[in-house]
């Protein structure tokens, strides 16, 4: 019998060690004028997934995307369903070339130094040359593994070619805050988790879905076309669904 139960727990460890490794998890709080949410990212052997909630008045109920950058494949976006078990492609032709030209797309201001949630940051001002779009940003030396965590891309860090340009501007460190106003209108983020964490494969497999047409976003807007917005055109669009939606007051 003890042999049989050492047998189990053997292999049990062995299927844990095949299927689960270590990987980057970052976790962001979001507020903005018009919503809220969260947006989570794992990352493992140079696979990322995104995954991002958002609450609005507009919407009646909490909105998630999933997606997936995937090493073999880095310029396709996997937009999952998992209700659903499909997946749909877009192709961002972010290639090497794409990636040497992003090098000198981004100007620095160091504004000064910040204590912001809980760390001690450099607070810098981003302006997107080809956009002229402006972000605020918090960066810190404090988050445990920083130098990790900037390889990684999701929508809002551009990942090591961004804090090249950072470095560049003796703002070294990872992001706890970035705060971006348009129109009058604030979206900001938090830091809220920057660790390393065992994963499953899975979270980045695409075993068991099937490939389908693009899904759909808020109010119906294409998915792809949805996560592509900048933060402020994704406000503008939050905003006028909330007010086709708005009931009449009485």
């Amino acid at each position: 019998m003890k042999i049989r139960l050492s047998l189990v727990l053997m292999l049990a460890f062995i299927a844990t060690s095949t299927f689960a490794k270590e990987g980057i998890y970052i976790e962001f709080k979001m507020t903005g004028s018009k919503f809220s949410g969260t947006s989570k990212t794992y990352s493992m052997d140079g696979n990322t997934r995104s995954e991002m909630t958002m609450t609005s008045p507009a919407m009646p109920a909490p909105f998630t995307t999933t997606s997936l950058v995937l090493h073999s494949t880095p310029d396709v976006v996997y937009s999952i369903s998992e209700k659903d078990k499909t997946y749909s492609e877009l192709a961002t032709g972010t290639g090497k070339s794409q990636h040497k030209a992003d090098e000198s797309d981004y100007e620095v201001t160091v504004i000064g130094k910040e204590k912001v949630n809980n760390y001690d940051a450099i607070h810098v001002k981003v302006r997107y040359k080809s956009s002229k779009q402006e972000t605020e940003m918090w960066l810190s030396k404090e988050v445990i593994g920083w130098a990790n965590f900037t390889e990684i891309k999701n929508q809002y860090l551009a990942g090591s070619k961004f804090f090249d340009a950072l470095k560049a501007k003796g703002a070294e460190g990872f992001v706890v805050r970035i705060l971006v106003n348009s129109a009058g209108e604030n979206m900001q983020m938090d830091l809220v988790k920057a660790e390393k964490k065992d994963m499953k494969e899975s979270l980045f497999s695409l075993d068991g879905y099937t490939k389908t047409a693009r899904a759909a976003g808020p109010g119906g807007m294409d998915m792809e076309a949805f996560k592509k917005m900048s933060p402020e055109e994704r406000q503008k669009y939050i905003k006028e669904l909330q007010e086709k939606y708005q009931q009449p007051q009485h």
